[in-house]
């Protein structure tokens, strides 16, 4: 477990450098295509920006990102990079990676919750499970592809909600060859 967590992490500090072009708008999704080798290990990003700002310790805005990661045409990895950093007093250590809970409203309705994994010292969320992860991540897909707003809220940080237009994200992983 500990090395999907690492590996989801690598591709988010790659994902920085690699994705560099100009992206691709399609409804709230910017596409980023990796700019590598296109003949090995092809990467595409689809991230979607929350609606409202928010102010950092630095008095600087901030937005949260929603990103969806694919990987020689297949669903590799979801996260969330909200726009606060997750404190230790909001993490569960019990397993083998710290998790949060995550609470989420999808279209206005019924608020959820679940444990995502804390990665990049608090700074990246995404939903996991030790044993059924590729499950996991179609489910999510599925959840956010039938959507046209998620919300989501984390554990003890009731003023920050970051809401994500999410509208044709079928289309934008279509037009990049992404299966799930």
């Amino acid at each position: 477990m500990k090395n999907a967590a690492k590996a989801i992490i690598l591709v988010l500090f790659s994902s920085a450098v690699g994705f560099s072009e100009t992206p691709k708008q399609l409804g709230g999704w910017s596409v980023y295509p990796s700019n590598s080798n296109p003949t090995s290990n092809r990467e595409v990003l689809l991230q979607s920006t929350s609606a409202g700002q928010y102010k950092d310790a630095g008095g600087k805005q901030v937005q949260a990102k929603l990103d969806i990661i694919c990987k020689n045409g297949k669903l590799f990895a979801i996260a969330l990079e909200p726009q606060v950093k997750i404190q230790k007093s909001a993490m569960s250590f019990d397993g083998p990676v710290p998790m949060t809970r995550v609470n989420f409203s999808i279209d206005g309705r019924s608020n959820q919750s679940e444990k995502w994994a804390v990665l990049d010292g608090g700074r990246t969320l995404s939903p996991n499970s030790e044993l059924l992860q590729g499950r996991l991540m179609r489910h999510w897909i599925e959840r956010i592809a039938g959507t046209q707003k998620m919300v989501f809220q984390l554990d003890g940080e009731s003023e920050v909600q970051s809401s994500f237009a999410t509208g044709e994200l079928s289309e934008a992983l279509s037009s990049v060859g992404c299966s799930y």
